[in-house]
């Protein structure tokens, strides 16, 4: 390292010589760093495999690129030649094999054109204090090696976990959020207080705004069923929602009535028919070719009606068959939703040729704020348009609450990790107050020593987001196959798809983790940092004579 080091020091130096360890100890570096970084760039998603190379990957290879030109003019000048011979480089195949054997070769003996020889200089070496600290670090069989080594798990585990429970949370998020946008529309068009009559014009006019993709009329409310079992099983009631839909528009809106959520029968609603969630099925223990009696507005108004004009009437629900039963993936949707054709639902609620308003789907959800806003200046008086957001607010906030504070939450880890580190580097200022006496009273300031303790606090930081960043990363890539080892060892099912709706463990994209790794890993790195500092300073403040007492 040091060797690489003194490299960069000499970033755009082209004169003098360099010796063969000065060379390959670069190259072996910047070979091992580039690896690294191309690791990152796959996880993270930068990298591109036109070029074979990523973005950090490529950064660091233009950081290097005069540093490695310089050492390697240096190299052949410590061989007595010119730095002209690097052009070789641009003969394919055979000049690079010259070239290498240059560089293999030792160094000319004596002094030479290009300077002296490198191998009288003294080896280069790192700061003391740099030094001191990884010496105290190097692994040895003592009770302080143990704490350091525990302090670098407690951090490994404190930033994977962090890692993971972020990752999984937002994939969760994502997840939902792909649910509500196959189920509903990303706009909503109605008319305040009334049912939207002249609804063809309004569906031409929102059509003609270049953002929107598809426009389907509407119709939902309440009804209340009654099932009509045969033998003396009783009848079940239930209040769900029915929605009035029109087929071949709303496949182009949303996944709702796509046959991939079929789970039995036909998506058929014409004359009378009904599809179901796979949940009301299972309620009121429906099949298909099974009949509803179905109680609608219309009935309780008729009935309302027959009592003011002081006549008796008498309330005949409409019947309707099952024809379909589905699974959209979403519970509400299987247990409370019931879809009919939009003329029996103006039917139920005597809407004659109205619906209830426009769903509007958009190339780019992402501009339901901008297209809604358009609208409301092009629509006449009285429209009310609301965003998919503005339906889901309440569980999309709530989302968000949850993540922020489980955030907040599991960074206490992180700082019960940095006591351990507080507590290693307290056993080490007590272990080391004498060689702080000598180095005191050898000159050192207290500003020296409390950087060779601040530096262990940076190594063991380092240490641990390193492996926790592996560790975190290895974990989300494999987290499947790891619940399905669990239910298969333990028979326990960590996460029952029959109650999180997902087959699989949703976790975000490495590449879409950018704000949170960069959170995690400042925030991390911060407080494992500010753990040392207590010790340092203590240990910076110790006197010489009161260090060789404690001897």
């Amino acid at each position: 390292m040091n060797w690489y080091l003194e490299v960069l020091k000499k970033y755009a130096v082209f004169s003098g010589r360099s010796r063969r360890k000065e060379y390959w100890y670069f190259a072996l570096f910047s070979l091992l760093i580039f690896i690294a970084l191309g690791v990152v760039d796959g996880m993270v998603g930068f990298f591109s495999i036109e070029p074979g190379i990523g973005l950090l990957g490529s950064i660091f290879a233009l950081l290097m690129f005069i540093p490695s030109l310089a050492v390697g003019v240096r190299r052949l000048h410590d061989t007595n030649r010119s730095g002209w011979w690097t052009l070789l480089c641009l003969v394919p195949c055979i000049g690079h094999f010259v070239l290498l054997v240059f560089l293999v070769q030792d160094s000319k003996l004596g002094e030479n054109r290009y300077g002296s020889n490198p191998k009288k200089l003294p080896e280069p070496k790192l700061p003391f204090e740099l030094a001191l600290a990884l010496r105290y670090l190097r692994p040895k069989r003592t009770f302080v090696s143990m704490i350091t080594l525990i302090s670098i798990i407690g951090v490994t585990l404190g930033v994977a976990v962090l890692i993971i429970v972020m990752s999984v949370m937002s994939g969760f998020g994502q997840q939902l959020r792909e649910r509500l946008l196959e189920l509903n529309a990303h706009i909503k068009v109605s008319e305040r207080g009334k049912p939207l009559s002249d609804f063809r014009s309004i569906r031409d006019e929102v059509l003609s705004n270049e953002a929107v993709l598809a426009v389907a009329p509407f119709i939902i409310g309440p009804v209340l069923v009654e099932t009509q079992p045969d033998g003396e099983e009783s009848p079940q009631v239930f209040t769900p929602w029915v929605r009035g839909v029109d087929l071949e528009l709303e496949l182009k809106v949303s996944s709702l009535v796509s046959t991939n959520n079929l789970v039995a029968g036909d998506i058929d609603v014409a004359l009378n028919g009904l599809v179901v969630g796979k949940e009301f099925a299972r309620m009121l223990n429906l099949r298909v070719g099974d009949f509803l009696a179905v109680h609608s507005a219309r009935s309780f108004h008729r009935i309302r009606k027959a009592q003011q004009e002081g006549s008796e009437a008498v309330l005949l629900p409409d019947d309707f068959e099952v024809r379909g039963v589905i699974d959209t993936g979403h519970y509400e949707y299987n247990a409370s939703f019931v879809l009919a054709s939009i003329e029996d639902a103006q039917a139920l609620y005597d809407l004659g040729d109205a619906v209830h308003g426009l769903s509007v789907k958009l190339h780019d959800s992402k501009q339901a704020e901008t297209v809604r806003q358009q609208l409301l200046k092009t629509l006449p008086q009285g429209y009310v348009v609301t965003t998919w957001e503005d339906e889901n607010t309440q569980i999309l906030d709530a989302l968000k609450v949850e993540r922020n504070v489980m955030f907040f939450l599991l960074f206490f880890v992180m700082i019960v990790a940095a006591f351990g580190i507080t507590s290693s580097q307290i056993t080490f200022v007590v272990q080391r107050t004498p060689e702080i006496g000598t180095l005191k009273a050898l000159g050192a300031t207290g500003w020296q020593i409390m950087q060779v303790f601040f530096a262990q606090s940076l190594v063991v930081a380092l240490l641990g987001l390193t492996f926790g960043f592996g560790l975190g990363l290895l974990v989300l890539e494999y987290r499947n196959e790891f619940l399905e080892l669990l239910r298969v060892a333990t028979g326990f099912e960590l996460f029952p798809a029959e109650i999180y709706l997902f087959d699989k463990l949703p976790a975000q994209k490495f590449s879409e983790m950018g704000g949170d790794l960069t959170k995690i890993g400042v925030g991390s790195l911060f407080i494992c940092l500010l753990a040392g500092v207590i010790p340092a300073w203590n240990a910076s403040r110790l006197k010489p004579v009161e260090a060789f007492r404690h001897e």
